[in-house]
């Protein structure tokens, strides 16, 4: 830490990785509710009745992908809900493991049975896939984000 700074610099670090798992959880539930409701929606525009159980292409208008306007919007929409659908799965693999790791973090992982142990794995297993998946998407979209930030030179911080 810098002198200059006096300890806020410490301070902003320690809040910066303050968390609540109960804002956690309600944003995962938030967007739950986000998902269900532009289920909701959907299925209303699509039929008044409800009775539509998926959101098609064909709902948007201009068949056979004739009204450019109407794939992009239902591109968009897509892409939109399994977004969310996505964070809300990380979301719950991250509350899941924020509580596993607040058992373990008292009696130890050795005291952890096998199946949690396994548990964990798997979450942060679908963890790196979405990271990974995520820096691919990034770099494909912005060829010139692969981690540079533009300096030139080779020193390091000391």
């Amino acid at each position: 830490m810098l002198p200059a700074m006096g300890g806020l610099a410490s301070g902003m670090r320690t809040q910066a990785v303050k968390y609540s798992a109960d804002s956690m959880a309600e944003l995962k539930t938030d967007v739950d509710k986000l998902i269900v409701s532009l289920d909701k929606t959907m299925k209303t525009t699509a039929d008044p009745n409800g009775s539509v159980s998926e959101v098609d292409r064909t709902k948007f208008g201009g068949g056979g992908a004739a009204w450019a306007e109407a794939q992009s919007a239902y591109t968009s929409y897509a892409k939109v809900r399994q977004s969310l659908v996505d964070l809300s799965k990380l979301l719950k693999d991250c509350l899941e493991g924020l509580g596993i790791a607040a058992v373990a973090s008292q009696g130890g992982i050795e005291a952890m049975d096998e199946d949690i142990k396994l548990k964990m794995r798997g979450i942060y297993e679908r963890t790196k896939v979405a990271h990974d998946q995520h820096e691919q998407q990034k770099n494909q979209s912005d060829p010139t984000a692969n981690g540079s930030d533009g300096t030139t030179g080779g020193g390091s911080f000391q």
